[in-house]
């Protein structure tokens, strides 16, 4: 895959760049002024935000987003929102896979302008499409990308809820992060009883056991963990202080990358939809070491190690990164990990445990060795 062809077409001859966060022109954290949007959001709704100011300003007519389907709440699906109350419901992570590109046909029939949030890999296929197809080209705002460190395979929820005794059919939703920042896994069932799926949050527990074992296979390939081709780009800001305790929570990390981007985020903040810090010159600001891990180390060399033994795999127009034995030796150790998530004797009991009661003590132990080492410093 040429990403310096996407480069050239997203930024010119000036965005190149090939580190984990791409190409960067301003750093800001920041979250919604509605309350209701803030309190919606995984991370100070910030994207809601964003796409209902362009919405509500009239400079896009709709907003292409993701919702648990209505008639299968354990599948994710894209439609376009045309109001604030679609844009409401559209909130909140979806961590499985949504085909995107189901969206096309509708954006060629949308009356006027569109904006996209998306995920790192359906923007590179968005910008293929409006390279190749001007009437997209033509109907696309802007982008404003998601940070990923991979999304998870279809059958995660109905194996999740099977370990709680919970049938699909029962759920009217789900939600990947709801409640309390960061967030936790649970079902809203058709009686109205909300399900806490696991006991620990999105953060320290869930999305780390999962994406070791429901990641699919593509993703384990993919290289851009920060929505590089965006216009902007949005992640939490996980960063902690002394203490070890979230410095923002309950906000966004927003890296603008075009003109476009910078004057989105811009508007909203001129036109008060969101609050935000510009962070870009704070040589303190720190977050997604883990993912940079897996996307901007661990990813290439399974790339590199695949072109070497033969085996399909994207051809990236990037040089592997330096790495270490140990990294090798990290790297295939995780890749042993994924492989055996293909196979459901491995993977579900092994989920049936890290989310039920008697992980605890576990997932107890991880946190406070986490504080302790920015304790440290």
């Amino acid at each position: 895959m040429s990403f310096s062809n996407l480069a050239d077409q997203v930024f010119g001859q000036t965005g190149n760049e090939t580190g984990f966060d791409g190409r960067v022109l301003d750093t800001y954290v920041g979250y919604s002024t509605d309350d209701e949007i803030r309190s919606g959001g995984a991370g100070g709704g910030v994207i809601t935000a964003l796409l209902y100011d362009l919405l509500k300003h009239g400079d896009v007519t709709g907003c292409v987003v993701t919702r648990m389907c209505p008639e299968k709440p354990w599948l994710a699906e894209p439609f376009i929102a045309t109001t604030r109350e679609d844009l409401v419901r559209s909130q909140g992570s979806r961590y499985t896979v949504v085909p995107l590109n189901r969206i096309l046909r509708l954006i060629r029939t949308q009356p006027g302008p569109v904006a996209v949030a998306a995920l790192p890999c359906h923007i590179h296929g968005l910008r293929q499409a409006m390279a190749h197809d001007p009437e997209i080209k033509n109907k696309l705002y802007g982008i404003v990308g998601l940070f990923c460190g991979g999304a998870l395979e279809v059958n995660v929820v109905p194996e999740l809820l099977s370990t709680k005794g919970i049938r699909k059919e029962e759920i009217a939703d789900f939600q990947f992060r709801g409640g309390e920042w960061p967030g936790r896994m649970r079902a809203v069932l058709k009686s109205g009883e909300i399900r806490d799926l696991h006991y620990s949050n999105y953060k320290d527990g869930a999305y780390n056991y999962f994406i070791g074992l429901y990641m699919p296979g593509r993703c384990q390939l993919c290289i851009d963990g920060s929505g590089e081709f965006s216009d902007l780009s949005v992640s939490d800001a996980w960063t902690r202080d002394e203490s070890g305790e979230y410095k923002f929570k309950g906000q966004s990390r927003i890296i603008t990358r075009t003109q476009k981007g910078l004057s989105m985020l811009a508007d909203a903040i001129r036109r008060k939809s969101i609050i935000a810090t510009n962070l870009h010159n704070d040589t303190q600001y720190r977050t997604h070491k883990n993912q940079t891990r897996r996307k901007g180390l661990n990813a290439p060399l399974r790339v590199a190690r695949y072109h070497a033994s033969g085996k399909s795999s994207p051809v990236y127009d990037r040089q592997t990164p330096p790495a270490s034995s140990r990294d090798r030796w990290v790297e295939r150790g995780v890749s042993s990990l994924l492989w055996l998530g293909r196979y459901k004797c491995f993977r579900y009991p092994l989920i049936k445990f890290l989310t039920s009661r008697s992980a605890i003590p576990l997932i107890t132990l991880r946190v406070w060795l986490k504080r302790r080492k920015y304790q440290r410093g």
